[in-house]
This record gives structure tokens, sequence and C-alpha cells, in this order.
């Protein structure tokens, strides 16, 4: 497993820590839930491109 450090300020961590307070999630699993989201869409992308060539 891989560990990721980010630097914020304090105004961004407070404002990405309500957003996740909204959705009844920590810091560590909107995170988790928003990195999991792009890999699905750049995983469905490639398909696509995949799919054209053929």
């Amino acid at each position: 497993m891989r560990e990721i450090h980010l630097k914020l300020n304090d105004q961004d961590y407070f404002g990405f820590l309500s957003v996740a307070t909204e959705d009844n999630l920590t810091v560590e699993e909107k995170l988790k839930q928003i990195i999991n989201y792009h890999l699905i869409v750049y995983r469905n992308k490639q398909k696509l491109k995949n799919e054209h060539l053929m």
C-alpha cells in the first residue's frame, strides 16, 4: 500500500473537511472516494478508446 501526504493551508483543509462532513465521511474516506471515482472515469475512457480502435 502507498501513502500520500498532502500539505494544505488551514482554509483549504477546513473547506475540504466541511465537504467530507456533509457526506458523513472522514477526510481520508472522501479522498479515497474521489480517487476511486477518477480511476473509474479514466478506465472507462481507456476502454472507449480501445473499442474505437477495433
